[in-house]
């Protein structure tokens, strides 16, 4: 899949690069998440599914029992993705191949700064309404176009500065399973 961020096109092999798994003892520039073992999240959030937690983002949701999750930290040069964590059924590889065209089926991407720049490629030519996530005035961006990422679905919020974009890859499938992660996806309340 083809997406254009930031005014220019990255080819896949590129995202996929951002979904490499990164080792959590390597360095981290200012721009870069850490891999972490997720927060727990109280069994009573989650009833009848499994739930996730990022350490560093504070966002949780909950995702079908039986799936697991995989933290794909993007790579410097992969996008600007500060994070990418992928939710799917059990065998969802641990690492990406860069060669491949690997879309996982659900995934919550996370960009530094403000959404509007990143939201205008990626709403051009597709269909986008409002709707509300976590509190926050988000847009539902539905890939309308013909080619690989026909059917996919984006939703983009921005929070404390950075966006987010929860996704339901390429296709018909997982739509429940979207939603639920959807109506789920919830920001941490700081400790006091």
């Amino acid at each position: 899949m083809t997406r254009r961020r930031g005014g220019r096109y990255l080819p896949a092999f590129l995202l996929t690069v951002a979904l490499a798994g990164c080792d959590s003892s390597a360095p981290s520039d200012a721009n870069s998440v850490a891999v972490q073992a997720p927060a727990s999240v109280p069994a009573s959030a989650c009833p009848g599914a499994q739930g996730y937690q990022h350490a560093n983002l504070g966002y949780r949701v909950c995702y079908p029992r039986g799936w697991v999750s995989r933290d794909y930290t993007a790579e410097p040069g992969a996008g600007g993705a500060l994070s990418v964590v992928a939710f799917g059924p059990a065998g969802l590889p641990q690492h990406v191949p860069a060669a491949t065209d690997f879309e996982p089926p659900l995934a919550i991407r996370v960009f530094a700064g403000p959404k509007a720049a990143l939201e205008a490629s990626i709403a051009q030519g597709n269909s986008v309404t409002g709707i509300t996530v976590a509190g926050e005035a988000a847009d539902r961006v539905a890939v309308t176009q013909e080619g690989p990422a026909a059917g996919e679905l984006i939703v983009i919020l921005e929070h404390d500065g950075d966006t987010f974009e929860i996704e339901k890859g390429p296709g018909t499938s997982r739509q429940s399973e979207f939603q639920a992660l959807l109506t789920s996806f919830t920001f941490a309340q700081p400790a006091s």
